[in-house]
């Protein structure tokens, strides 16, 4: 019932909660989808809370909980709250990226939200290029689609497969949609020219930007799909993206 009645609200009448908001990746989607949503922001690495963003440690279910009762309903949850260090130690990464995220869907499951758009990583098949210390040190592996084995490159990347797990458990058992994005390399200052590896791996602002906004209404319930721009060098496979979430990147490294 709740489901029924969000999808007769309009797009700026939706309300959608951004984990992990004051991050880059978190600091850029702010901008650009808040003429289209009524957002909210949550974030440990903030100050204090304020009218639409909160101060809270989402590896505390109580103190989640207490966010999603002042700004509920909510129709959409962009997940990117986590420890982004490839090299996390574990202890972090099970509190920051496992138990967390954990929350973050029981938190969903607890309050109806429609969707969850779940910043995943390509660090899930990191291992293709090799394990650290020689990581990215491999040559560019063929094209890798969602279908390949699994390869974790560290605790980081585990972590980010749970993600990927829970949200199909989810979405089996109580309905909850989400779109699973591999996300690859957003760049501060969107340039990957300094970097090898990026040249490849490189997720322009703008491609992000319209990857989750596709991820947000594509008429899909549950999907894993690498984000990365149309880099001629590439060695990821956006086929599906492009097939079932109707993304077109604009942008390839080889052009700049």
């Amino acid at each position: 019932m709740l489901f029924s009645l969000m999808e007769g609200l309009t797009m700026d009448q939706q309300r959608l909660l951004i984990t992990g908001f004051s991050g880059r990746i978190g600091s850029i989607l702010w901008q650009q989808l808040a003429d289209s949503y009524r957002l909210y922001g949550v974030d440990v690495c903030i100050a204090q809370s304020g009218e639409q963003t909160f101060r809270a440690d989402i590896a505390n279910y109580e103190q989640l909980t207490s966010v999603f009762r002042r700004i509920a309903p909510l129709t959409f949850i962009i997940h990117l709250a986590a420890d982004p260090r490839v090299d996390a130690d574990w202890h972090s990464v099970l509190m920051n990226n496992i138990i967390a995220t954990r929350n973050v869907y029981e938190a969903a499951r607890e309050f109806g939200v429609r969707r969850v758009i779940f910043a995943s990583s390509n660090h899930v098949t990191g291992a293709y290029e090799g394990f650290p210390p020689a990581l990215h040190t491999h040559p560019a592996p063929p094209l890798i689609t969602t279908s390949d084995p699994l390869r974790p490159d560290g605790f980081y990347g585990v972590s980010k497969i749970f993600g990927e797990a829970i949200a199909r458990m989810y979405y089996e058992l109580y309905g909850i949609e989400s779109i699973c994005l591999r996300i690859g390399s957003v760049l501060e200052d969107d340039d990957p020219m300094r970097n090898e590896r990026q040249r490849s791996t490189w997720l322009s602002h703008r491609d992000l930007v319209q990857l989750v906004k596709k991820s947000l209404i594509a008429d899909v319930q549950f999907g894993i799909y690498y984000g990365v721009s149309d880099n001629r060098r590439r060695f990821w496979d956006i086929s599906n993206a492009q097939a079932e979430l109707g993304y077109q990147p604009e942008d390839d490294a080889a052009r700049l």
